[in-house]
């Protein structure tokens, strides 16, 4: 595959449900011979919650992702945030039962380089949406990046930006959350568009998250003309790999609207610990344990009724980590944003013949 099609196919498996969720669903014949058939999402209140799985929905969406790794020294007044050139992205996607799939596109004449320099990235998302658990999983590898504050550089080369093009994070991880109130509460209609809120409501969110994010450079990833002195001890490190596990809080709600608007938010905190490792050329390795904060951003507004959908979406991933050098962190974000229409349509036929 060119490097082309690898750098602008994104595809973002989106799976409306989660095995553990469902129940099975076992079919009786007249021989008394047992079937198991494809799962079923879990049933909703139907006094909140309109289900339309079972119906073809169809999207055309834009979507722009966002990644970013920054490098903070408390006491400093500006500070070192790297981010990638991402671009914006134009494509289609699908749910049917519980299968989704999206794919996104990058058309050279929509994003530009010249500026802030060209970002290889391979940004896969998944995001699984049950009844009452929610599984985000993330595999992003980002090589590439610039500095968009580029006055804390000394001798910025006319106030051009910074490019870093040698920079490269790799980011795996994988969240899960509980629903308490996943029966009335629903972010299937919202980032699926496979549901309707039909009634104001919302719930408690509790939930768990690991990740490891691996970071390398072929040289300092803090800029040697930094302006600052003793900015991170001057530890010019060109590797740095962070492992972190967390547990976190949080809650979510949708608020249903005249003429079919609605406003979905929400929210979690977490506290964690995270185990760290510095590399610098000819030194030795610099290691240490400290505390990880976590936090998880969602958010959708926009039309939705009985066939059509039309709104924007974000989902959000930051965290924050103690490094062995005392006062300072690393920290990192990741986002994706989303505009969306849909349309739902009711098949007289199954789909797949059988399901």
């Amino acid at each position: 595959m060119s490097k082309f099609l690898r750098a602008s196919i994104l595809i973002t498996f989106c799976l409306s449900g989660s095995a553990s969720l469902f129940g099975q669903h076992i079919r009786h014949s007249h021989k008394k011979k047992k079937e198991l058939t494809l799962p079923v999402p879990a049933a909703p209140d139907r006094k909140y919650i309109a289900d339309y799985h079972k119906e073809l929905t169809l999207r055309i969406f834009g979507s722009r992702k966002f990644s970013n790794y920054g490098l903070y020294d408390k006491g400093f007044a500006q500070n070192v945030l790297y981010r990638p050139n991402s671009p914006f992205n134009i494509g289609i996607g699908m749910n049917y039962r519980i299968f989704g799939i999206n794919l996104g596109f990058n058309f050279p004449f929509i994003n530009k380089t010249e500026v802030n320099g060209k970002t290889k990235f391979l940004d896969l998302q998944t995001h699984l949406y049950g009844r009452m658990l929610i599984f985000d999983v993330y595999l992003q590898s980002y090589k590439g990046f610039y500095l968009p504050n580029s006055a804390i550089i000394n001798n910025s080369n006319d106030g051009k930006v910074y490019i870093r093009p040698d920079l490269s994070t790799l980011v795996t991880g994988i969240s899960a959350q509980y629903l308490f109130n996943g029966k009335k509460f629903s972010f299937r209609g919202a980032f699926l568009q496979n549901e309707l809120q039909l009634r104001s409501a919302g719930s408690p969110i509790l939930g768990g998250t690991v990740s490891n994010v691996l970071i390398r450079a072929d040289s300092s990833v803090i800029p040697e003309n930094i302006r600052y002195q003793d900015y991170f001890d001057n530890l010019h490190f060109r590797q740095s790999n962070v492992f972190n596990a967390s547990i976190f809080f949080g809650y979510g709600y949708t608020f249903v609207l005249p003429a079919h608007l609605f406003f979905t938010a929400a929210g979690t905190l977490g506290l964690g610990c995270n185990y760290t490792s510095m590399y610098v050329r000819g030194q030795s390795e610099l290691t240490g344990m400290g505390t990880d904060l976590n936090g998880i951003i969602r958010f959708s507004l926009g039309y939705n009724s009985r066939r059509y959908y039309g709104g924007i979406h974000y989902v959000g991933n930051y965290s924050s980590s103690n490094t062995p050098i005392i006062y300072a962190r690393q920290q990192f974000g990741s986002g994706n944003f989303r505009i969306s229409i849909a349309r739902r349509f009711t098949l007289k036929r199954k789909l797949l013949g059988f399901y």
